[in-house]
């Protein structure tokens, strides 16, 4: 894990910041230490300075430099904080590596930290100043290196619990687009093979009695594969990732609704059109309504054995709403790939959606799509 990116700056500009503040401390504590003549001052200040500049670059070894110096520092009392530049660089530590993984590790750093905040705390109850004497110099600097590790952890930890949820919710967008393209080639194929299937049969059934209806029915089979092999080159040029223009054809709409009910009708279901729409919808939602009329038909020729089918969409402001109602035996038992698309659609949009058989006969279906302006 990496820490670029904290408070918004990239990884050049926070080692900057680094040197920035080293050089600062050195040249702040150095002052102090030779106004009042102490030497050894002067040179720890300087050492820490290079460990604290390049903390992010190497910081293991910016923390190994940095203990050798301070317990010289602690040794010969050098500075009155000797273990701050410790708990500077403890930080980035903590916030690149892993926490301790067994847990007498982790509990002795928890304990180590928490003495130091006791034994503090009861130095400054007991009027001893930080600094004043070798056993609170030493828990105080502890106490803060015990707060610089937490600190990086807790930081550690956030940024991974947000990488994972953005993970996850990356795998649920591609989820959701594998499965929107499923769709789409289940409602392409499937319609697109039944009415190729139906004509086929009628061509070789009337093959000897009546050939002149098998130039219709295969001219039906060879515009219908045409569209198909039309719209699924569509969709696998939605998915390419190369720039090059391609020449494809627009999605389906509401304008080929008249064509889809035309193809059908040539299977010997007579299709009832009606389509009342006053203003455009967006176009995911009109190639919603395709896609569900193209099922519902597909269904009626396939398993209906209807003579006759009404569709109507109609749309009002914020909505449309679909019904394909035919009079076969009743459509398909229980709830197939193409009733569920529908219903998977409509979920999209967050609509209603009913199918069944009706009272006097036949099988209906029911879809109402509310939509906002501006929808994609």
């Amino acid at each position: 894990m990496t820490e670029g990116g904290e408070f918004g700056l990239t990884r050049r500009q926070l080692v900057v910041a680094d040197v920035v503040v080293a050089v600062g401390y050195a040249l702040l504590v150095g002052i102090a230490a030779a106004s009042a003549g102490r030497v050894w001052s002067v040179l720890v200040a300087a050492g820490f300075a290079v460990p604290m500049a390049l903390r992010r670059i190497w910081p293991v070894p910016a923390l190994a430099v940095v203990a050798v110096i301070s317990v010289v520092a602690v040794s010969v009392k050098a500075l009155r904080d000797p273990l701050l530049a410790a708990s500077y660089v403890l930080y980035i530590v903590a916030l690149t590596r892993a926490a301790p993984r067994p847990v007498s590790s982790r509990r002795l750093v928890s304990l180590a930290g928490g003495v130091g905040f006791v034994v503090l705390l009861l130095a400054f109850m007991a009027g001893a100043p930080a600094g004043q004497f070798g056993v609170t110099l030493v828990l105080s600097g502890i106490a803060a290196m015990y707060g610089a590790w937490v600190v990086g952890q807790v930081v550690r930890d956030r940024r991974a619990a947000a990488a994972r949820a953005a993970q996850a919710l990356a795998e649920r967008a591609v989820a959701e687009e594998r499965l929107r393209i499923a769709r789409e080639l289940h409602d392409i194929v499937a319609h697109s093979m039944g009415l190729i299937a139906v004509k086929a049969g009628v061509a070789n059934h009337v093959l000897a009695v009546r050939p002149e209806e098998v130039s219709d029915a295969l001219s039906v089979i060879e515009s219908t594969s045409r569209d198909a092999l039309v719209e699924l080159r569509h969709m696998l040029g939605l998915l390419r990732t190369s720039d090059e223009p391609t020449d494809l054809a627009p999605p389906a709409g509401l304008a080929a609704l008249p064509d889809l009910a035309a193809r059908v009708e040539s299977t010997g279901v007579r299709v009832e059109l009606t389509v009342d729409v006053p203003e455009p919808l967006p176009e995911a939602v009109e190639l919603t309504v395709h896609r569900i009329v193209q099922e519902c038909l597909t269904n009626v020729t396939k398993h209906a054995q209807a003579r006759q089918c009404r569709v109507v969409v109609r749309g009002e402001a914020n909505a449309v709403d679909v019904s394909v109602i035919d009079d076969g035996v009743g459509g398909i038992a229980g709830e197939g790939h193409g009733l569920i698309g529908i219903r998977e659609r409509v979920s999209v949009y967050d609509g209603t959606y009913r199918a069944g058989p009706r009272a006097g006969g036949g099988f209906e279906v029911l879809v109402r799509l509310p939509y906002h302006r501006g929808s994609a």
